[in-house]
């Protein structure tokens, strides 16, 4: 039985509802600011000299990370022995950058709250159910019939989770979080991300497909009080007004996402690591038989690198390897080829037959490849 391995990217939110596009995200979110939040977004988009971004968040958060990492590390320099005798020496007044950092991670925080909110509450059962039927129908069928799936997801929101959930079922996939009670001074039940405790618990046929959070989601997040990455339920998450909640500092949580600028360097923080070296490990050793590719665009470095990987680890890759987008324009099509060619360092031309432009739903199975080099993996 084959090992089989799906990337999946924006594009099959967007077949589900175009309100999942970034652009629409953008707007609802900029026409959601008012006073003091949309003054100060628009003052740092000047200052940094570029307009607000109507097409893309991401982009509206980059100066704000670099603000605030800025401030961080120029605070623990002043904290440090060289800095407090630089204020000495110097008779420099301690410009106080914790109150300056509290202030700046405030409002990001309050901006990638509202970000999830908008994004969370448009997966529904009804909706999968209408929109992406032939898909599921494929990916049950790949599940059923591969002895290991690994889910590697790009996106915040919980349609994949959903999917999974909803037709294979809570006992026969794993993000390697397990049950741990409830979140403090609540009756909320949470899971502790543990990848070790998770083997311990489950069985092999639970760990058969393994969902990775590459960018984080909108029901995870890292508690802060117990110094760990945690998931709740997404029903919970709305009942409870989780996202207000942590927007107004009245719960200990902070979500664990990726999102802006400098994503290379950050999915080796606490808990992406995990998620993404084990994404590079499998590439390495060219587990999967057949690598699917739904929906992404190949512009971030560090998910292009995955794919290189892959492609250098198993023979005749083109026999395992599908990017599924939707394209109509044959201009379109032949210039995301040669991105897709350029983003993943080929020097030849990447086969037509590794290409679908018909959609998710038009997705169809290739006969798959094999590992390269065996007795190293």
């Amino acid at each position: 039985m084959s090992k089989v391995a799906f990337m999946i990217g924006n594009g099959l939110s967007i077949a589900l509802s175009k309100d999942f596009s970034l652009r629409t995200i953008t707007k609802k979110f900029i026409e959601s600011l008012e006073g003091e939040d949309k003054e100060f977004l628009l003052s740092l988009a000047n200052f940094s000299n570029d307009a607000i971004n109507f097409d893309d968040f991401e982009n509206n958060f980059s100066s704000l990370e670099a603000a605030l990492e800025s401030l961080k590390r120029y605070s623990l320099f002043i904290r440090s022995p060289v800095g407090l005798r630089m204020l000495e020496r110097f008779r420099l007044t301690d410009p106080q950058l914790e109150k300056h950092e509290e202030v700046i991670d405030h409002l990001y925080k309050g901006y990638i709250s509202k970000i999830l909110n908008l994004i969370r509450g448009h997966v529904t059962v009804e909706n999968i159910n209408s929109k992406l039927k032939p898909f599921i129908e494929f990916l049950v069928n790949k599940i059923n019939n591969s002895s290991k799936v690994y889910i590697f997801s790009l996106n915040y929101d919980l349609l994949i989770e959903a999917i999974l959930l909803q037709y294979i079922g809570t006992k026969c996939f794993t993000d390697f979080c397990y049950p741990s009670g409830t979140l403090r001074n609540t009756s909320i039940d949470k899971f502790d991300f543990n990848p070790q405790r998770n083997r311990e618990i489950f069985t092999s046929s639970e760990m058969k497909t393994e969902l990775y959070h590459l960018h984080g989601s909108l029901s995870l997040f890292y508690d802060y009080d117990r110094n760990r990455a945690i998931k709740l339920r997404s029903a919970d998450i709305g009942i409870e007004k989780i996202y207000q909640k942590i927007s107004n500092n009245k719960i200990p949580l902070i979500p664990a996402i990726i999102t802006g600028g400098g994503k290379s360097e950050k999915i080796v923080e606490y808990p992406f690591d995990f998620y993404y070296r084990s994404a590079k490990d499998l590439c390495d050793c060219g587990h999967p038989n057949e690598f699917y590719v739904l929906g992404y665009s190949f512009r971030d470095k560090h998910i292009n690198d995955l794919i290189s990987r892959w492609i250098k680890n198993v023979e005749k890759y083109e026999k395992g390897f599908r990017v599924v987008d939707y394209k109509l324009d044959q201009n379109e099509k032949n210039e995301f080829k040669q991105f897709v060619k350029f983003a993943l360092r080929k020097k030849g031309q990447i086969p037509n037959e590794c290409f679908q432009f018909d959609g998710v739903n038009a997705i169809e199975s290739c006969s798959g490849t094999i590992q390269k080099h065996k007795g190293d993996c």
